[in-house]
């Protein structure tokens, strides 16, 4: 059993954030919106609360849950926090700059700047203002972003009750998790290996920065040095912040054991996706022919950066050994289509937002994700799996799904490993087997039934899973 209250007595909860769970089109607003659906059903919409911190001039889609707008730092707090919190090492920093309440801030580490620019006096106490009014017996924080803010409080989960008796601090949580989605160093480490990496050091929450601070990030001369910094400075975050909570969660199982290892007598666990069960039939028509789909947002750097390279770098291999092949590009700007992508020709189609989704991927033979860098568990693998789809990939591309081959997967690293690969998936029967095996795996470690049993045990929820469950949105990518 988790560490902390997980005795069934949870009746409330409320989620801290800064991004926005709605619409759900991609992974993270996907992962969030799972938790509050079943936290909804499991504890009543009434008894659950979104405090997200974003823009209040937004209008956004109503929501069955209550949420709490909290409005950003501003411009000149955003670039204060960074001058004190990142640029200045502590003990160079004036009396109270960058500082919030609690012992540990301002002054004794340095934020990576993910923190920096979400890191606020005045947000911390209007936080914690909301979660105190909400008395919930649960306290879910997204990411090392707004864990920041439990850690300055300076409450570990050990003694927390020893060091604020009474009411000095507010209501009194039951549970309090972080959510800490992927391992961010490994992604900017992964990044930093590539000769071409493109990656944001701001992350999802470079959203929430000023135009010249997005223009600035952008920069080659001024991304990798910092790529760098936000590495190591994430990666102390990543190792300081879990004795903050009863329990630290993420979405890999691989970087589970990784953050495990670093953080003896932590309580760190893996929490999976919560998706619905498609809706069409289990049972796919494969005809053997050589088409393959790449689905994912050119949003996403890691989502074009593999692309391009599979396109620049497999042709040769790709057509030697299927001469008729044909991959389908899906998602949110991918209709923009690659230079790397003219040589094919015809052979790729650029496809941008498609409303049936499901036509494309019946025909395919195998999703395709030859991702390089990139963490965590990638839904659309996960949607592939319950679609009984295989997947040829590369490690980076499929990580955090377990079984290899046994699951659906046909991993390769090489450009002739992952043409071999595409090949060997055509034939028919191969096909089906491996189609079998993707649909067992996810009817074994990743339907919506085994999920929200796992969800029940790490939010401390005791009631049976109801025989009929409410669909859980399904994103569109």
């Amino acid at each position: 059993m988790d560490a902390g209250t997980n005795d069934g007595t949870i009746s409330s909860a409320v989620f801290v954030t800064a991004t926005e769970p709605e619409p759900r089109k991609y992974g993270k607003p996907v992962v969030i919106g799972g938790i509050l659906d079943h936290l909804c059903e499991r504890l009543g919409p009434d008894n659950v609360h979104l405090v997200l911190i974003g823009r209040a001039d937004v209008e956004r889609p109503p929501v069955q849950y209550h949420r709490h707008v909290l409005t950003k730092p501003g411009t000149v707090e955003q670039a204060t926090s960074v001058l004190a919190n990142v640029v200045l090492p502590p003990r160079f920093r004036p009396a109270g700059l960058g500082q919030a309440a609690g012992e540990h801030s301002g002054g004794r580490y340095r934020h990576p700047l993910q923190e920096a620019v979400l890191h606020s006096a005045n947000l911390g106490t209007r936080i914690f203002k909301v979660i105190n009014e909400i008395e919930a017996d649960l306290e879910v924080w997204d990411t090392v972003r707004m864990g920041q803010y439990v850690l300055e409080r300076g409450e570990t989960a050990r003694d927390r009750s020893m060091l604020w008796p009474g009411s000095s601090f507010g209501h009194q949580v039951k549970r309090r998790i972080l959510y800490a989605d992927d391992l961010f160093s490994e992604r900017y480490d992964a990044m930093l290996k590539e000769d071409t990496a493109t990656g944001n050091p701001g992350g999802e929450f470079a959203k929430l920065l000023p135009g010249p601070a997005k223009k600035l990030l952008a920069n080659p001369r001024v991304h990798r040095p910092l790529l760098r910094l936000e590495r190591d400075l994430v990666a102390a975050s990543e190792v300081r912040q879990p004795e903050y909570f009863d329990g630290t969660y993420l979405i890999s199982p691989e970087e589970t054991a990784r953050l495990a290892e670093k953080v003896p007598g932590a309580n760190i666990g893996t929490l999976p996706p919560l998706l619905r069960e498609p809706s069409g039939t289990r049972i796919r028509q494969y005809n053997g022919a050589p088409e393959f789909t790449f689905i994912g947002g050119f949003d996403y750097a890691p989502n074009r950066d593999g692309l391009d390279w599979f396109l620049t770098n497999c042709r040769e291999a790709v057509l030697q050994a299927l001469p008729n092949a044909v991959i389908n590009v899906v998602g949110p700007g991918t209709d923009a289509g690659l230079p790397s992508g003219e040589a094919w020709g015809e052979k790729v189609r650029f496809l941008g937002w498609v409303d049936d989704l499901d036509t494309v991927l019946n025909g395919s033979a195998t999703l395709l994700s030859p991702l390089r860098t990139g963490s965590g568990v990638k839904i659309k693998v996960l949607e592939a799996l319950a679609r009984a789809l295989p997947v040829v990939g590369t490690k980076a591309g499929v990580q955090g799904i377990e079984g290899g081959e046994s699951s659906g997967l046909l991993i390769g690293e090489t450009p002739q490993e992952l043409a071999a690969a595409m090949q060997r998936a055509t034939d028919p029967l191969r096909n089906q087997q491996l189609s079998a095996a993707a649909r067992t795996a996810w009817d074994t470690k990743y339907s919506p039934v085994v999920v929200r049993r796992k969800y029940d045990e790490i939010f401390g929820l005791s009631r049976p899973i109801a025989p009929e469950t409410r669909p859980i949105q399904l994103p569109r990518f």
